[in-house]
């Protein structure tokens, strides 16, 4: 059976749950068409970036059946998806970095529940050395909710 067929018998029997997801699916590929730059895990998770200043950024992320955990709210590892890309996406920026950063460390802290219907990260250049960029992001919810905190440390690529 060819991926349209597939595709097709799964649509068929579907709930309205899997069909919202499918269309999450088919709007981030896309969007991921449109925008070659984007990554696809940028693109499913609708991750929107606003640039603050030289040293900050937000990145916000809207909520959706994709994030939910067996419990019901934000899965922690999309938690840390979102503080990783927000703070990464800042160290790739730094004044003097060329290429783009790789994560070396990363510790999140979850502070409360993830509920809400939109993520806001914001990512805080610490410390901008040679090699090393030093980051802190929060995770807030649409109402200022603190959600998670993290710190990380990103390698700024060779050019």
């Amino acid at each position: 059976m060819n991926i349209k067929d597939e595709w097709n018998d799964f649509f068929e029997t579907s709930t309205e749950q899997e069909q919202q997801v499918m269309k999450l699916f088919l709007d981030s590929l896309k969007t991921k068409r449109e925008k070659d730059h984007m990554t696809h895990i940028a693109s499913l998770l609708n991750f929107k970036t606003t640039r603050i200043n030289d040293h900050t950024l937000e990145m916000e992320m809207p909520n959706s059946p994709l994030l939910d955990n067996t419990i019901g709210i934000l899965h922690g590892g999309l938690t840390a998806t979102l503080l990783d890309t927000a703070m990464g996406t800042m160290a790739s920026l730094v004044p003097g970095n060329k290429r783009g950063a790789v994560t070396v460390e990363l510790k999140v802290d979850y502070l409360t529940p993830g509920v809400g219907e939109l993520f806001i990260c914001r990512a805080e250049v610490v410390h901008n050395g040679r090699q090393l960029v030093r980051m802190d992001g929060k995770v807030r919810n649409e109402h200022g909710t603190l959600i998670a905190s993290a710190s990380g440390t990103f390698f700024k690529l060779a050019e």
